[in-house]
């Protein structure tokens, strides 16, 4: 009789770690999916000097604003 409480207590002990770890799984993709951002999309790439100086030459201006984003 006590081996069978200690089995059906260990039993219930790994379930319940179990579906503990499952309830936080779910709400960290849950803040994940309401706190999504443009960074999660952007993309970061480096350029040497001279590429960036022959784009400043000949696509840059000055008094438009967008020419830097684009």
């Amino acid at each position: 009789m006590v081996g069978c409480i200690g089995v059906w207590v260990y039993l219930f002990s790994v379930i319940y770690m179990d579906y503990i770890k499952q309830i936080q799984f779910n709400k960290n993709i849950d803040f994940d999916v309401k706190t999504i951002t443009a960074g999660d999309y952007s993309v970061e790439f480096d350029i040497n000097k001279k590429v960036y100086q022959k784009w400043k030459e000949h696509y840059y201006k000055e008094d438009n604003p967008m020419s830097e984003m684009a």
